[in-house]
């Protein structure tokens, strides 16, 4: 099975269920939650979230949104000194987020080249795939209509 990087953008659109990204973020949810796709996140992924929510308003649901994501039977990798120095080498090629290229070096570390985000600055890596989940058939989540 094909392990995916799952972008904070994700579960937030999820979350909200966000007018573009909504529906075909929560089929990325739900395929995780059915194991009909293998997730990892970094430890960053988690504040990422909570920060979203808590911008969004939704400062009262960052307990039970976090501690409702292991039942997605997630590997959560955390990030550590040599992951800082990569996303330092990343930063310096590709100019994106700091927080992005440390989701990129933990990737690399674990041998995982797809991304699934909405964030378009993950593009311009070379080492990664992104794949955005409005595009993107329901058919790859394992769903059919």
């Amino acid at each position: 099975m094909v392990k995916y990087f799952i972008d904070s953008n994700v579960f937030f659109y999820a979350k909200i269920m966000d007018r573009k990204y909504g529906k075909k973020s929560a089929s990325v949810v739900h395929a995780l939650a059915g194991a009909k796709i293998e997730g990892v996140i970094s430890s960053l992924i988690l504040l990422e979230l909570a920060n979203a929510l808590r911008k969004y308003g939704m400062a009262d649901e960052l307990e039970s949104v976090l501690t409702s994501l292991p039942a997605l039977r997630l590997d959560i990798q955390s990030v550590d000194s040599l992951d800082v120095k990569k996303a330092v080498e990343l930063f310096n090629s590709y100019r994106i987020s700091p927080y992005d290229c440390a989701h990129v070096a933990v990737m690399l570390r674990e041998g995982i080249r797809n991304i699934i985000s909405a964030d378009d600055d993950f593009d311009r890596v070379k080492e990664v795939v992104r794949i955005d989940p409005l595009y993107e058939p329901d058919e790859l989540w394992g769903f059919s209509d």
